[in-house]
């Protein structure tokens, strides 16, 4: 059985680059791969994946969209600012990536930059740069986002490169793709219509969190993307805001992702600080499914020993874990994936086993988090891979031999992968497997 239940996510990038890296970071504990599109493209990252699908076939793979981001452009060196300095951002100056800054910024707006760890207040807007006098200093690098809080104007949810990323995206295979500065719950349908696979909806601007529920409902998981988030609202705001998307997610049902800065300061030290491990603590107790590892794993010296130390962090923390509401129970499927909960602990079950098509039996389950692991059987590896982003459950490919129907098939497998003598509890909601087929909750003794 695992030793941890919340999964982990590492973004892919040059650190996993020298032989046998990656494949180091895939055996780790690693759950999901994140392939940021933000500085290349699918065709770009495809050599990667095909080295993680090689090493670990069953790899979820994640791949997020740029999305309207304004961000710097290619800088020759890394440029060191500091406090009071004037700095230039465009013609003459920093280069930019897209000209539509000059226009959306006016004299007296704050400019963050690399997640508002760079404090900059415009102090001249002309029609091909902005001159700026710097209230918090760092270093530019290329490519760095940047955040206009005060900016208004209305732009297009799905960029010319997020469709092209889009178009390609079959270069990569992957499970679910993430869409970037969403505001309402229609930027996701405009992304249904370019992609089938699965949305991950990324909470980062105040008009998200406007439509919040909405875009829940519309989304198939959610991220807290707190980077953006703690630039876009009053820093002061995120933990709460961060609890309250946790909050709406769980109760509808929907896998969480905790993103941003888990554990940054292991790009450069062996060891994070106390009070990036109390937040992770805390993102686990909030209810959140996944916690996502971006430089630490992309750039950083030790992506490995990030791993292990947030495996570490997680398997210390969830025991604290409280009995969660969950979403209604007003709903047949949810009231028998709550039923099947308790009743593996009434029982005293090993595990619970769940025979699923299509993965939604296991996210309902999940979704109450049972004590009690839960081994979550598939036919289709899609879904096993897809499953890979749900708290608690142990996702295993199934094979029915010719002859014998899933369920049964489910059950040989339950028989040889729990100790012999075992008693596990067995969720079958027909919904998610074939039409016509009873739906029952069973406790059954191997």
């Amino acid at each position: 059985m695992p030793a941890r239940r919340t999964k982990i996510i590492a973004t892919i990038g040059p650190a996993q680059d020298p032989e046998g890296a990656l494949e180091r970071l895939l055996d780790s504990g690693v759950d999901v791969l994140r392939v940021n599109l933000s500085h290349a493209s699918p065709s770009a990252q495809a050599a990667r994946v095909k080295r993680a699908r090689a090493h670990r076939p069953d790899i979820a793979i994640l791949a997020d969209l740029a999305g309207p981001k304004l961000r710097l452009g290619d800088l020759p060196e890394d440029t060191p600012i500091r406090e009071g300095d004037t700095v230039v951002l465009g013609a003459g100056g920093v280069p930019v990536g897209d000209p539509s800054l000059f226009e959306r910024v006016r004299p007296g707006d704050p400019i963050f930059i690399a997640d508002g760890t760079l404090d900059l207040i415009s102090t001249e807007v002309r029609s091909d740069r902005v001159v700026c006098r710097v209230r918090v200093g760092g270093t530019l690098r290329s490519r760095k986002g940047i955040n206009l809080p005060l900016d208004a104007s209305s732009l297009p949810a799905v960029t010319d490169k997020d469709r092209a990323d889009l178009a390609e995206l079959e270069v990569l295979s992957p499970d679910f793709v993430a869409v970037s500065y969403v505001r309402h719950e229609r930027d996701l349908a405009e992304v249904r219509r370019l992609t089938s696979l699965p949305l991950v909806a990324k909470i980062e601007k105040q008009q998200a969190l406007e439509r919040l529920e909405a875009i829940v409902d519309a989304a198939d998981v959610i991220m807290v993307a707190r980077g953006d988030l703690g630039v876009e609202i009053p820093i002061e705001r995120v933990p709460a805001t961060q609890k309250r998307i946790i909050r709406v997610a769980n109760r509808a049902g929907r896998p969480v992702i905790t993103a941003t800065q888990m554990l940054v300061s292991m790009v450069t030290n062996s060891l994070p600080t106390r009070a990036e491990v109390t937040d992770v603590a805390n993102a686990v107790l909030d209810g959140t499914d996944l916690v996502m590892l971006s430089e630490e794993t992309a750039v950083g010296h030790d992506p490995v020993g990030v791993v292990q130390m947030m495996g570490r962090l997680l398997a210390e923390t969830e025991p604290l874990l409280q009995p969660h509401e969950g979403p209604p129970r007003s709903l047949e499927g949810n009231a028998l994936a709550y039923a099947a909960a308790r009743l593996a602990d009434d029982l005293d079950a090993a595990a619970i086993v769940v025979p699923t098509r299509t993965g939604i039996s296991a996210q309902r389950l999940a979704a109450f988090r049972p004590h009690r692991p839960i081994l979550a059987y598939s036919r289709v590896p899609e879904t096993t891979r897809r499953l890979h982003f749900v708290w608690g459950v142990t996702s295993i490919d199934l094979h029915v031999p010719a002859g014998l129907d899933s369920l049964n098939a489910t059950l040989e497998a339950a028989r040889r992968d729990l100790p012999p003598g075992s008693r596990a509890v067995l969720l079958d909601i027909a919904a998610d497997n074939a039409v016509g087929v009873p739906s029952l909750v069973n406790a059954i003794r191997f």
